[in-house]
């Protein structure tokens, strides 16, 4: 018979927003590049810490750093998505509702990332017609 693998249950969002907030901490060891101050066993420590405060938080549930660092990684693809929907959403013009708020979560991911790292997509060769119909008045 076929031994069941038990899940853990869903991160919830304060979880995530905790998560979120150990990671701006420890970011300096985290996204460093690798060099004599900034090892592979460092980033291991620093995830291993941040389990253990997530864990002394929320102790129904152990999270391991393997579990923390994937779920950090599932957190950072999402708020990217979010953040740039958001940025799209923001630079539209005419009436309509405004553009729905990031969460905490997405705002804490934004502050760990920074604004060169989430970018609106596009077309890589695109032309922005506002830049073409101002030429064209130019030229008139």
């Amino acid at each position: 018979m076929e031994k069941k693998r038990n899940r853990k249950p869903n991160w919830t969002e304060e979880q995530g927003l905790l998560l979120a907030q150990l990671v701006n901490e420890h970011k300096g060891m985290l996204r460093g590049k690798f060099g004599p101050t900034v090892t592979s066993q460092g980033k291991r420590r620093a995830w291993d810490t941040i389990s253990q405060t997530i864990n002394a938080s929320f102790p129904l549930v152990v999270r391991t750093g393997d579990d923390c660092e994937k779920r950090w990684y599932v957190l950072q693809s999402k708020a990217k998505d979010e953040i740039a929907a958001h940025k799209r959403e923001s630079s539209l013009t005419g009436g309509g509702p405004p553009a729905k708020r990031l969460s905490q979560v997405d705002n804490t991911v934004f502050q760990v990332l920074g604004h060169s790292e989430v970018s609106v997509t596009g077309l890589p060769t695109g032309i922005d017609t506002s830049m073409m119909q101002a030429l064209e008045m130019q030229q008139r």
